[in-house]
């Protein structure tokens, strides 16, 4: 299996982690909208990757937490959530398999038949760029059901956040249930009560976890971290070899377990 790691994992110099990346052995990297956060622009990123033989596996959306809410309300701010992701979709759509959306930013968030008529428009967007929309489980556990009950339709995907179960959603079995719609992933460790965006030791629930879920996926799903290295006593470089290491073990036991169930 493909492996592929967030560049987002801290605030260095995009260019270096590119290179990092490459040259520790990732397959892929993936990367968001948000430009402010890195010394590359979005595209600058996807070019400097494809020189050096990087695939970007996932392009993530930009967004404001607090006005997610909304995308599901009949308000000014519910189509500004929609519009600027049609507006994201259609900067980089043609440079990217997958583009990944936040679609509440709460456990208050409600569902509708507005939220769905801007899905909808969203994905007619999708089609027009030959993009998935990968929708990412975050507070809500009914979310993704009431989505897929009412639309049908190829661009229509999920990204599975492993972190996000653990600690929002336990009880969830997205993948047992929606395997067929995931088109992306986002490994990721925490302790159960907050996000924490550690990368996966083996033997943990988590990966536990994940050796029992991911067999169950298309075998072109790439095995994608999201990790984050904000402590400054952490070589981050080390951090992301040691990651590549875990995503590895974790590839060899789900082949394992597909063997064992043969």
């Amino acid at each position: 299996m493909k492996t592929s790691v967030n560049l987002y994992v801290n605030n260095e110099n995009s260019k270096e982690k590119l290179d990092v990346i490459k040259k520790i052995g990732y397959d892929e990297f993936y990367t968001g909208m948000y430009d402010v956060k890195e010394s590359m622009s979005w595209k600058e990123q996807l070019d400097y990757a494809r020189k050096i033989g990087l695939r970007c596996t996932m392009m993530h959306c930009s967004y404001y937490e607090p006005r997610l809410d909304n995308f599901w309300l009949n308000n000014d701010d519910g189509e500004l959530v929609a519009n600027d992701y049609i507006h994201q979709i259609e900067q980089c759509g043609e440079y990217v398999d997958n583009f990944v959306v936040h679609l509440n930013g709460s456990k208050n968030s409600t569902l509708s038949k507005i939220g769905l008529e801007r899905l909808e428009r969203i994905l007619d967007v999708c089609e027009k760029y030959d993009v998935n929309l990968c929708i990412e489980n975050l507070y809500s556990s009914v979310e993704i059901p009431y989505i897929f009950e009412h639309i049908q339709n190829p661009y229509l995907k999920i990204c599975y956040d492993a972190g996000h179960k653990n600690f929002l959603t336990p009880d969830f079995d997205i993948c047992e249930i929606y395997a067929q719609y995931i088109s992306v992933l986002h490994l990721h460790e925490n302790d159960g009560t907050k996000d924490e965006h550690k990368k996966l030791t083996k033997g943990s629930k988590v990966y536990n976890r994940l050796v029992d879920e991911l067999p169950l996926l298309n075998s072109d799903v790439v095995l994608s971290s999201e990790i984050k290295v904000n402590d400054q006593e952490i070589d981050w470089k080390e951090y992301l070899k040691s990651n590549l290491d875990s995503l590895k073990s974790l590839a060899k036991d789900i082949e394992n377990k597909k063997e064992m169930e043969l």
